[in-house]
């Protein structure tokens, strides 16, 4: 074989060894860039799946938070309360108005009334569900105007003093009245002394107020001076 002919197998052979070497780095950038499209294709699977749990977990974040919302706390229950109370109120605070308690505590006294009325009625063994409102009320205030309590110092008492509206007649305010004159003093003065000091109907006759004379009394202090004391410390 001449050397010519020697010379183009060589290259022959090396051209297809160059060939056969293309064809299989070619084949192997093939195989990579199917792996790749796997892993591709993969990767955003994993992706897409993470923001689906994302996006459920806020929206359930955002229905909590809504309904924490919506949910009314104590503040909210108060609200609602108040609210409430005062559409099915309203007789009951233009009656207090009548008897001129301001607009603005109108509110305060019927509350304060209404759980001192819980409060009295539970104390005597009454029902439930026994009412309260403006009847109630102005029994009460027919009672101090009859004994001369003026229909302006009414609703000043009431003003300072709401509970006198809850108290019983009977069983409280017509035994107070019936106490002070035993110690002396007639109508009017009985008048000013309650005038002049509302939280004295909150004295039960019968039982502290009574037991805070005698003690005083036995004490060396006049009935007079005894009652005195209590009107400067009520």
């Amino acid at each position: 074989m001449s050397s010519s002919a020697a010379s183009r197998v060589v290259a022959s052979m090396t051209a297809s060894s160059s060939s056969s070497a293309s064809s299989s780095s070619a084949a192997d950038r093939l195989r990579a860039g199917r792996s790749r499209f796997i892993i591709s294709s993969t990767s955003t699977t994993l992706p897409s799946e993470s923001f689906r749990r994302r996006r459920e977990t806020r929206a359930s974040s955002v229905a909590t938070t809504t309904t924490a919302r919506l949910r009314p706390g104590r503040q909210g229950v108060q609200r609602i309360y108040r609210m409430t109370s005062e559409k099915s109120n309203i007789d009951v605070y233009e009656y207090l108005e009548a008897l001129g308690v301001p607009r603005v505590n109108a509110l305060r006294v019927q509350s304060e009334a209404s759980e001192w009325f819980e409060y009295e009625n539970a104390k005597r063994g009454g029902a439930a569900d026994a009412p309260f409102g403006v009847e109630e009320m102005s029994a009460v205030v027919a009672f101090l105007e009859s004994k001369g309590v003026s229909a302006a110092d009414v609703g000043k008492l009431v003003n300072a003093h709401p509970a006198t509206l809850a108290y019983s007649v009977e069983g409280r305010l017509r035994p107070l009245f019936e106490y002070l004159g035993e110690l002396g003093l007639d109508a009017d003065a009985v008048v000013a002394a309650v005038s002049r000091r509302p939280n004295m109907l909150g004295l039960d006759p019968n039982e502290n107020m009574r037991k805070m004379v005698d003690y005083l009394v036995s004490n060396g202090e006049t009935q007079e001076q005894a009652l005195e004391y209590l009107l400067k410390t009520l």
